[in-house]
């Protein structure tokens, strides 16, 4: 697994990569299984539930956990859509980073797959204090459920064997 973070972006912006082992076939699917994603990492990510399924994405609700130096909870809601085969939007309607927009691209490259991340941040005034560490907890959540994901797709390959 390789991890790329390009640091010369605006500062409201987040791009990194991952190179992961597994498919793009297997991985999306299990992207796209909201309901899953808090099981994966309940520490950083308490809650998320599918509040509706539509022709326009999935809406969710998410409670986001990050300890400074005190416990701090982010409650928002967003609507995710699978625009392609291997491209996933997330836009963040509610909540302190209301209008964040998140782009994952998969791509296959010499048999692995490159995962791309693009995170337009957007916060309230309320909350833009709190910047450097929301963008971290982004990251850190987005690369935490992308290698959970990838170890459970590799471990059923190795039990299917």
């Amino acid at each position: 697994m390789t991890y790329i973070l390009n640091a010369a972006l605006p500062q409201n912006e987040l791009l990194f990569s991952i190179k992961l082992e597994s498919s793009i076939q297997k991985l999306v699917p299990r992207l796209m299984d909201f309901e899953s994603h808090s099981l994966m990492l309940p520490c950083q990510l308490k809650n998320m539930k599918i509040l509706s399924k539509t022709e326009e994405g999935i809406k969710t609700e998410e409670i986001l956990v990050f300890k400074t130096l005190v416990k701090n909870e982010i409650k928002q809601t967003s609507i995710h859509k699978k625009i392609s085969d291997n491209n996933i939007n997330s836009k963040i309607l509610s909540g302190p980073a209301s209008g964040t927009n998140i782009d994952i691209e998969l791509m296959e490259s010499e048999g692995k797959t490159n995962v791309n991340i693009k995170v337009k941040l957007k916060l309230s005034l309320k909350a833009l204090f709190l910047f450097p560490i929301i963008k971290k907890v982004y990251k850190n959540l987005l690369t935490g459920i992308l290698f959970k994901i990838e170890n459970s797709v590799l471990s059923k390959e190795e039990n299917d064997v």
